[in-house]
C-alpha cells in the first residue's frame, strides 16, 4: 500500500470537521447565512483536495526510477 501524503489526510480531516461544525451550527441556530458561508467552504476545501490529489498523481507518474550501478 502506498503511503498517503500527510497533507491529504489533514485536508480530508479538515473537510470532515467543517461539515460537523456545519451540522452543529445548523441544529443550534436558525440563521440562513450559515448555509451560504459553509457552502463556500465546502467548495474551497473540495477544490483544494481535488487539485492537490491530481498534482500528486501527476508527480508520481513523472518519477523515473534511478538505477544504481554496482
Amino acid at each position: 500500500m502506498k503511503k498517503l501524503n500527510p497533507f491529504f489526510t489533514i485536508r480530508t480531516v479538515g473537510l470532515i470537521v467543517i461539515s460537523l461544525l456545519h451540522l452543529t451550527m445548523t441544529l443550534a441556530f436558525d440563521i440562513p447565512a450559515i448555509h451560504v458561508m459553509f457552502a463556500a467552504l465546502y467548495i474551497a476545501f473540495a477544490a483544494v483536495v481535488a487539485l492537490r490529489s491530481f498534482q500528486a498523481v501527476e508527480n508520481q507518474k513523472k518519477l523515473i526510477p534511478i538505477r544504481v550501478k554496482k
